[in-house]
C-alpha cells in the first residue's frame, strides 16, 4: 500500500474528515486530499506530526509494498538534497554578491578618501593625464594642487611630487589613476594644448573645502 492509500484508510479508521485533518496539520483540504491521490507528499516534518495524529508509526506508514512504486523515502531524500544543493548555490551566490558590494564600498570609500593604494587596484578607473599649475616659490616637493583633465574643467585635487621646479616650467603633465600618480612631468605653459592652458591656470591657489567643495566624489569610476 502506498502512502496516499495508507494516509486516507487511517484517517478514516480515526473517524476523520479531510478537513479535520487538515485542521490538525495547519494546511488546506486541497493539501490532505493531494497527498491521498499521490500527487505531491508532505514534508518530514508534516510526516512526524501525521504519525501522531493518525496513530500510526512512522515506519509503516512510510512503508511501500508495491515493488514498482519508488519509496516515499527516497522521493523525500531526493527532495531534501535537492533543497540542501539549492541551499549551497543560493548560500554561494549571497557570498558573491557580499564580496562584490564589499569590493564597490571600498572601492568608493577609497576614491572618496584619495587612498592611492586602492585607486591603483580599481579597476572602474582608468589612467588619465591632466595638468596642473605650481607654486611660483615651491617649499615642499610635494604640492596639493587641482589637476584638470579635460578642456571642461574636470578634474580633481592631487597630492604631486615634482621635484624641484622653476619660473618658466612650474607646470606639471601628471599622469594618474584616481588619487594614484603614476607620472609626473614638469613643462612650460607654451608646451601645454591650448584648449588645457586656461584649466592650468595661471597662478597656483590651495585647496579650499568651502570654496572647492569635496576633493573627490564617491563615485567609484571615471
Amino acid at each position: 500500500m502506498d502512502l496516499g492509500s495508507q494516509l486516507k484508510r487511517q484517517r478514516e479508521q480515526q473517524h476523520l474528515t479531510q478537513q479535520g485533518l487538515a485542521d490538525q496539520l495547519h494546511v488546506t483540504r486541497q493539501t490532505v486530499s493531494r497527498w491521498e491521490n499521490g500527487n505531491t507528499y508532505p514534508n518530514l516534518d508534516t510526516l512526524v506530526e501525521l504519525s501522531e495524529c493518525l496513530a500510526i508509526s512512522l515506519d509503516k506508514l512510510l512503508k511501500s509494498d508495491q515493488p514498482k512504486t519508488v519509496p516515499v523515502v527516497q522521493k523525500i531524500s531526493r527532495d531534501v538534497r535537492l533543497k540542501r544543493r539549492y541551499r549551497r548555490w543560493l548560500i554561494g551566490i549571497g557570498v558573491g554578491v557580499a564580496v562584490i558590494l564589499a569590493l564597490l564600498a571600498t572601492f568608493s570609500w577609497g576614491h572618496r578618501q584619495q587612498v592611492a593604494i586602492i585607486d591603483r587596484v580599481n579597476p572602474f578607473l582608468r589612467t588619465q593625464q591632466g595638468y596642473t599649475v605650481l607654486p611660483a616659490h615651491q617649499t615642499k616637493l610635494t604640492v596639493d594642487t587641482f589637476v584638470a583633465d579635460d578642456p571642461f574643467g574636470s578634474g580633481s585635487w592631487l597630492h604631486v611630487t615634482t621635484g624641484q621646479h622653476g619660473s618658466t616650467n612650474r607646470w606639471a603633465l601628471v599622469r594618474h589613476r584616481g588619487a594614484y600618480v603614476s607620472g609626473v612631468r614638469l613643462v612650460t605653459q607654451h608646451q601645454i594644448p591650448l584648449p588645457m592652458r586656461e584649466q592650468a591656470g595661471r597662478v597656483y591657489l590651495k585647496y579650499s573645502p568651502r570654496a572647492d567643495g569635496p576633493r573627490s566624489s564617491w563615485r567609484f569610476w571615471n
